[in-house]
């Protein structure tokens, strides 16, 4: 009765959304490279190409392949190779995180990168998602001093100023838990709508 139990808080959790993510680590990553011949020399291309485009730093480049956790149950792999034609897309991304949202919040880390059709699928995810054309990151701060309220007004002031002019897309979620993409000027919430946007209700304020 107590695992059954357990077993439902733990789906609940997870399916409101209440965790914020597990963030990728080195040796976890290193152990499922060893897996596959091939993957190191493709891992190593893509380190190159974000050195080569000024980005090597802004995150580990690894949590770029980093699978959400926070749908356990849609993840067949623990990290997944985004296609190889669609890295450099990433990159004005990582640059407007390097540029305006670690000199607000400090470092970030990633804790969902790439979707592929069937796992963005498995998640709810919209068709259209930036997720699968890899512009998209969702990010926590690696401050726990960073609280959600100090999030939302550092995050919604960058937004506010430099989000249009670099077709950025900022989603706050529960907790600290937040998405950053380059693919068009628009914001929401918790629940993935715009009446819910923090930012909303911060300019109303």
């Amino acid at each position: 009765m107590r695992r059954a139990m357990a077993a439902v808080v733990i789906l609940v959790l997870t399916s409101c959304g209440a965790p914020t993510g597990s963030v990728a680590t080195k040796p976890e990553f290193n152990r499922w490279l060893a897996q596959d011949d091939s993957r190191a020399a493709i891992f190593a291309r893509f380190e190159a190409m974000l050195e080569h485009e000024g980005v090597g730093g802004v995150v580990p480049a690894y949590d770029l392949w980093l699978v959400d956790r926070l749908r356990m149950r849609c993840v067949a792999e623990p990290y997944a190779a985004p296609p190889e034609g669609a890295w450099g897309d990433i990159v004005p991304t990582l640059r407007f995180i390097r540029d305006y949202v670690e000199p607000a919040i400090g470092d970030v880390r990633v804790v969902s990168a790439y979707r592929d059709v069937a796992f963005n699928e498995c998640v709810g995810g919209a068709p259209a998602s930036a997720h699968r054309g890899f512009t998209a990151v969702d990010l926590i701060p690696t401050d726990r001093a960073v609280t959600r309220q100090r999030l939302i007004d550092a995050l919604c002031g960058v937004h506010a100023r430099e989000g249009p002019r670099f077709r950025v897309g900022l989603g706050i979620y529960e907790s600290r838990r937040f998405h950053i993409d380059t693919h068009s000027y628009r914001g929401w919430g918790h629940d993935h709508h715009g009446v819910t946007f923090p930012c909303r209700a911060a300019a109303r304020a």
